[in-house]
């Protein structure tokens, strides 16, 4: 099984938001790109929208916690809940708050692969539990209760649940990211066994020659609502013909 970039709800053009969201917008540039199709999405539902990102608009803004304290837990959050969507517009925000590049790629991998110090070990700790509705032990609760404010605590758990809200809602819609990776598909057809389970993976990207039963390239760079489809297709070939590139992994046969 594989997943579609396909939303199940198409976020709304800019042209039909309503007028306080794309206010909303306009002013917070400083929050930086890459949430049009989170806003187009939200606008479905004005009232909730508003309330959703005044309440971000408070965490981001008027928080207590602190930049680098919120931008680890919501890149962990985000990592827990496989949501690429989160996880890659955090990115630019949590080099903003000071994690050098290593700190970001490290809040994606397990947390003893990187020598994270003690209240980052024990946010990411907990934002992994939290992530998962998991219950917080006493001595993590401690640990953090002697660096944080009663009050930096709500904000914590606060944070944790709105992002894994936010993570949830994204995935289930499967709201594609408003920067799109490229796509390059390369197919060697010598080494094609003729299978052509690709072509029924992607049949928008592969056909199947009627003569020699070799597959043929559609489409070398499919628009990235299928691009899950043609990985999809990539893994399944037996024999190792299909090339991918792009800017989430490297390229694999």
């Amino acid at each position: 099984m594989t997943t579609t970039r396909v939303p199940r709800i198409p976020p709304l053009p800019p042209a039909e938001w309503p007028p306080v969201l794309r206010s909303l917008l306009a002013d917070s540039h400083r929050d930086g790109p890459g949430r049009e199709n989170l806003f187009g999405t939200l606008a479905h539902h004005p009232v909730l929208a508003h309330a959703w990102l005044s309440l971000a608009r408070v965490l981001t803004h008027e928080g207590t916690l602190g930049h680098r304290r919120r931008e680890l837990i919501v890149l962990r959050v985000a990592h827990r809940l496989d949501a690429p969507y989160v996880y890659r517009r955090h990115r630019t925000p949590a080099a903003d708050a000071g994690l050098t590049d290593a700190e970001i790629d490290a809040t994606g991998a397990d947390l003893d692969a990187h020598a994270w110090a003690g209240e980052d070990s024990d946010l990411l700790e907990a934002a992994d539990l939290l992530a998962v509705n998991s219950p917080v032990p006493e001595g993590l609760w401690g640990r953090l209760a002697r660096v944080l404010s009663p009050g930096q605590l709500v904000e914590l758990l606060v944070l944790a649940g709105q992002t894994a809200t936010m993570c949830a809602t994204l995935n289930t819609l499967h709201t594609p990211s408003d920067q799109q990776p490229s796509l390059v598909v390369r197919l060697d057809r010598e080494r094609c066994c003729s299978a052509g389970q690709c072509v029924g993976a992607a049949p928008e990207v592969f056909e199947q020659d009627e003569e020699d039963g070799r597959v043929t390239l559609l489409v070398p760079e499919p628009d990235a609502r299928c691009a899950d489809e043609v990985r999809f297709a990539a893994d399944l070939c037996p024999s190792g013909a299909i090339t991918l590139v792009d800017d989430e992994e490297p390229a694999r046969s």
